[in-house]
């Protein structure tokens, strides 16, 4: 039982552990703005596809590493990660039978919903309110959705 948890949470923190080093890798101000949230990604796809191991806890940890990181009001990458992630896994069980173009819109909703969350916290807190490019995210990471998905798929397979 205890080894069956273990290879259950190694494909997790790997995952976890990539998408934040590609979320904070440095990028040229041009390739930045569309720089899909790949830790949001990962923390959703673990939410539909294993939501005991992967999800409000994997949401909310994964969350604050993120504000600690980018040095942001402590919580906020972490409400919009678990209410995105509540959400998705709410709707898990349809999302796994919709074909990959409504669940690429699905993705498409959930990461517009995170990027709401955080224009929301932005201006609740004075803090200065991004340009148009914090929107280009949702598109970007909606596109490369079934990649991720394939890639996840094929090493939680094994």
């Amino acid at each position: 039982m205890m080894r069956d948890n273990r290879s259950r949470a190694l494909p997790i923190t790997i995952s976890v552990l990539i998408a934040l080093g590609l979320t904070i890798l440095p990028l040229p101000d041009v390739l930045d703005a569309f720089r899909p949230d790949f830790l949001v990604l990962v923390v959703l796809y673990w939410a539909i596809t294993s939501p005991q191991s992967g999800g409000l806890a994997l949401a909310f940890l994964t969350g604050l590493a993120l504000d600690v990181i980018q040095g942001v009001v402590l919580g906020q990458h972490a409400l919009a990660l678990v209410l995105m992630s509540a959400w998705a896994t709410n709707l898990r069980l349809r999302l796994r039978v919709f074909p990959l173009m409504h669940q690429t819109l699905s993705i498409f909703a959930l990461l517009a919903g995170y990027q709401f969350i955080l224009f929301w916290v932005d201006g609740a807190t004075g803090n200065p309110v991004t340009s148009f490019a914090r929107w280009l995210a949702p598109l970007t990471g909606a596109l490369f959705w079934p990649v991720l998905a394939g890639l996840l798929r094929s090493t939680h397979e094994r």
